[in-house]
């Protein structure tokens, strides 16, 4: 950890930045820590999130006698050694048992917090960036509590930049603060590091401020990170090729993006967005194809998961294209502001005597408008003759013939 992050390890409630929900006004966490009375838990959340940093918080406004590990580097035969120490001690002092990555260590070797947390021997504290229900014992799961971490906001990162910047005095401009925050995807200590790396390169050549220069020099240096200007130029012509159907293009812009030190996760979000946006209903399978690689970049990680990047890429590229399930919530989204008033017809009410006649009934299809009647006659779905699209024409105007009409006009 650098010396900045080290310093800027927070004090007291109003230092932690992105976590009210657990140390605001009210929160379950910050009410245990004023009582002076904590519970074992499962700190879970994404890296740089502030789990590790709640702890000085809790040492320097609890009583608690902190003994903190960290499960990557530490045996459980250390380990043991404190629970024995804390069993002795249960009925004088308070013990805290703090430990880091605590996904580290599997669930056998877990086993040995059953006892003390059951006994109430301490109170124990796991922190972990993995999901909870997957990589701890579910027998120590049971006696814990979860308490989740959310991922920092571009806000909070600017408010820890704005830290930093009172602390090193060194100024930072504003297309250098949303470099630091994109780049970072809601890792405060990243960012915290960042800025420190490029306030050093600015002291280097005399100057007060992170700017354009610094950001070209760190660029040059690491051979890896570009500006927020080609973050959005390469992420648009991206998403661009994929919608035109050409791979090639849309397997270059990824792979500059890439190169220039993206977040691979940013880009398959990016494309389970499209996966509905512009193929949709035309192909179906898009939108599971991207989701499963969205799934496959967090497991796998860089460098490997540009395969999975790449057969996603292509099948999307490939794929027919429809916006129709694009167009139709757009233009229902239209109506409905403009008509939330309307009552909902009363025999769509789960009221007794309603009206309501079950399709079920009717061998599966009642020719019935569900709209308020008000706004019966509008379409909002319209298919596209396009891949397996097609197929809900002819099932749309078999069911509604004579009421709605469903041609595609695009």
């Amino acid at each position: 950890m650098s010396g900045l992050s080290e310093i800027l390890r927070p004090k007291n409630f109003e230092d932690v930045v992105g976590q009210e929900h657990i140390l605001g006004e009210k929160g379950i966490l910050k009410l245990a820590i004023e009582k002076d009375s904590l519970f074992s838990a499962i700190f879970y959340g994404p890296p740089g999130c502030g789990k590790t940093s709640t702890l000085e918080v809790i040492k320097l406004n609890t009583s608690y006698e902190v003994y903190h590990f960290n499960a990557a580097i530490t045996s459980t035969a250390e380990v043991k050694k404190i629970l024995e120490y804390a069993a002795k001690v249960k009925d004088v002092k308070k013990i805290l048992i703090f430990i880091d990555e605590f996904h580290r260590f599997n669930k056998k070797q877990q086993d040995i917090f059953l006892p003390g947390v059951e006994a109430f021997d301490y109170v124990l504290i796991g922190a972990t960036t993995e999901n909870p229900y997957k990589m701890v014992n579910p027998a120590l799961l049971s006696r814990v509590r979860l308490v989740a971490f959310k991922k920092l906001q571009k806000e909070h990162i600017i408010k820890l930049l704005e830290k930093a910047v009172n602390v090193k005095k060194v100024d930072i401009n504003e297309n250098a603060k949303d470099f630091i925050a994109r780049v970072s995807n809601g890792d405060g200590r990243f960012a915290i590091n960042l800025y420190e790396i490029l306030s050093d390169i600015a002291i280097s050549i005399d100057k007060k401020i992170i700017d354009e220069e610094i950001l070209q020099i760190y660029s040059s240096d690491e051979n890896r990170v570009y500006t927020a200007k080609e973050h959005y130029n390469l992420a648009s012509a991206f998403i661009k090729s994929i919608r035109g159907s050409d791979p090639d293009a849309a397997l270059y812009y990824m792979a500059r993006m890439i190169e220039g030190g993206e977040d691979p996760r940013f880009i398959a979000r990016r494309l389970v967005i499209l996966a509905s946006e512009d193929i949709g209903l035309a192909d179906p399978m898009a939108l599971l194809v991207a989701t499963s690689t969205a799934q496959a970049v967090e497991l796998v990680g860089l460098p490997e998961c540009m395969l999975n990047l790449s057969q996603c890429v292509i099948y999307l590229s490939l794929a027919p294209k429809s916006n129709s399930s694009t167009l139709a919530i757009q233009k229902a989204l239209e109506v409905a502001k403009d008509t939330m008033n309307l009552d909902v017809p009363r025999d769509l009410l789960n009221i007794p005597d309603s009206g309501y006649k079950n399709p079920h009934k009717f061998g599966g299809f009642l020719k019935k408008s569900y709209l308020p009647k008000e706004i019966s006659d509008k379409v909002f779905y319209t298919p596209k003759s396009i891949g397996k699209e097609k197929k809900n024409i002819e099932i749309l105007e078999t069911l509604w013939r004579g009421v709605k009409q469903y041609d595609d006009k695009s």
